[in-house]
């Protein structure tokens, strides 16, 4: 027999549960909290990101990315290396090593960098969705990871700078402060 009050405690959770306002469009200082290689359902390999949000009223809100690996696209495989590079894994420090996968997760864990989020429609929920990766305009050694041997040189390739800093985004009127769920994969 249940000692639990379900009916309180659904009372008490009140609307905690609901569907959370994505963050609003605009530049963010993102630090990534976990990266998972996956293969998407096309069949490509990627790596999922999530990330956390380092300051400002959004400060702790959680955003995912998936980063595909495109070989027959050469845009889209720029695309990939040019947002790793962001991330501070560049050919030189990095990739030149033959990284696997789990070296790869493990290298992004701890990187941070600057991101442009917008906003799009998925299965008719609004989600935010990383448009832009910039290098971080926090310290550069912030976001420095080791690369894969242990005797790999730690000094990236020049990248543009991030676009200047823009105020914080103010929050949605009524926009709840909470996690909101990964995107499904492509």
């Amino acid at each position: 027999m249940s000692t639990v009050n379900w009916g309180d405690l659904i009372k008490d959770a009140g609307n905690a549960g609901a569907p959370m306002e994505p963050l609003p469009e605009g530049d963010y200082e993102l630090k990534v909290l976990e990266s998972e290689d996956k293969v998407s359902q096309s069949g490509r390999v990627m790596f999922t990101i999530k990330c956390q949000v380092q300051g400002g009223p959004h400060a702790n809100r959680l955003i995912w990315d998936n980063l595909v690996i495109v070989p027959d696209k050469p845009n889209a495989l720029g695309m990939f290396f040019r947002n790793m590079e962001c991330l501070g894994l560049t050919k030189d420090n990095f990739w030149s090593k033959e990284p696997d996968n789990a070296q790869v997760n493990s290298a992004l864990v701890g990187r941070q960098f600057r991101a442009q989020v917008g906003q799009r429609t998925y299965n008719g929920t609004k989600r935010n969705e990383i448009v832009r990766y910039y290098p971080s305009s926090a310290s550069p050694a912030a976001s420095s990871a080791p690369a894969p041997a242990a005797d790999a040189p730690t000094s990236g390739a020049a990248v543009p700078p991030p676009p200047a800093a823009a105020p914080a985004p103010s929050p949605a009127p009524g926009a709840a402060n909470a996690e909101q769920a990964p995107d499904a994969p492509f």
